[in-house]
């Protein structure tokens, strides 16, 4: 069942939670839990559906944070991820209730729905209603396990949560944590949750069923696949579909001024700037370096083979080390979050030097 709320509410209850916390609710409602999604037709058919046939990059993907990029914000889906019910300081408490995490602050209890990122680095926790959603202004990092302003929103001056009050936005936000969402619901089917095999290669079902039919002819593949072929693409055309939810120029240049320098945290942004994607007649794409199945790779090794598989000639070659400590040079590590006290750093994909 959904929240049961007055007409009008379905807006103003993200606002209250933006409120004092410093007192606690004498009586709060009781945990209501979302509403079941109601399973509409879809040209989606899961990544579960990919498995049989592609077995090898299911298994790799199925491990990766791509795939676990959205949960249920319950202690079941979560695990040692969620956090410890209490206080977090300066924001509000939290609680669980019946096995959901619950946001309180002095005038409304909110019971969340969705908790989005894999736990690498942070969740941020999201409230969401039949047309908006409430952003929890903090995000819990797991393996610090401490809370820490969520990274864009560090300059609202609220307390608890970020009011979204558009639909638009709350499913811009949802689909880069999950591969589609029903017409009717902010809530996608548990089988899409995550970024799946479909979020790149598009709807599924068609080609599912088409593989099913079996081959046309002795030791041949159907006609029409039925999916998009990611093979032979352009550089841009990758890297902007990447982009989609890591940012390209396009979407940076409408964000604020401190958002142009993250060449770092937008990475299709910053390489797309960098002297090597320009001349590498748009073949230099993000997998040129990382697997799309896989978590990305620490191994500074690996990256540097493949600089050196292009730098290898005289006139490319770098003067100061023509073999190793490419990245540190050119791709150092730089912070993400601007505000705060967390020193979460990533590599600068602006490839230049510096």
């Amino acid at each position: 069942m959904r929240i049961a709320l007055p007409k009008g509410w379905s807006v103003l209850l993200p606002l209250l939670v933006l409120g004092s916390l410093a007192c606690t609710p004498q009586k709060p409602p009781p945990v209501v839990a979302p509403e079941p999604v109601f399973l509409e037709p879809t040209p989606y058919a899961g990544t579960a559906a990919c498995q049989p046939c592609h077995a090898s990059e299911f298994e790799s993907h199925h491990q990766s944070n791509h795939a676990t990029t959205l949960r249920e914000a319950t202690v079941a889906d979560l695990g040692t991820l969620a956090p410890a019910p209490g206080v977090v300081p300066g924001e509000g408490r939290f609680t669980v209730e019946d096995g959901r995490l619950v946001a309180h602050s002095a005038t409304s209890t909110l019971p969340l729905q969705l908790a989005l990122g894999s736990g690498k680095t942070g969740i941020t926790f999201l409230a969401v209603f039949k047309q908006t959603s409430a952003e929890i202004r903090q995000s819990y990092f797991p393996h610090e396990k401490q809370w820490h302003l969520t990274p864009g929103i560090e300059e609202l001056s609220r307390s608890l949560g970020s009011a979204i009050h558009k639909e638009e936005a709350t499913r811009q936000c949802l689909s880069c944590h999950a591969v589609t969402l029903p017409l009717a619901s902010l809530l996608p089917e548990k089988r899409f949750f995550g970024v799946g095999c479909e979020s790149c290669h598009g709807p599924g079902a068609e080609h599912v069923a088409a593989m099913q039919e079996g081959p046309v002819g002795k030791n041949k593949k159907p006609k029409n696949l039925a999916i998009s072929s990611l093979r032979g693409a352009t550089g841009t055309a990758l890297n902007t579909l990447c982009g989609r939810c890591h940012r390209t120029e396009d979407d940076v240049a409408g964000m604020p001024t401190a958002s142009k320098k993250m060449t770092n945290r937008f990475q299709p942004y910053g390489l797309a700037q960098s002297r090597c994607f320009k001349e590498s007649a748009n073949k230099l794409t993000c997998v040129t370096c990382h697997s799309p199945h896989s978590n990305v790779s620490k191994e500074t090794k690996r990256y540097e083979a493949i600089c050196v598989s292009c730098h290898s000639v005289p006139k490319k070659s770098c003067s100061v080390n023509p073999k190793e400590k490419c990245i540190t040079c050119h791709m150092p590590d730089r912070p993400v979050m601007t505000h705060g006290t967390i020193s979460l750093k990533m590599a600068d994909h602006f490839i230049r030097i510096n």
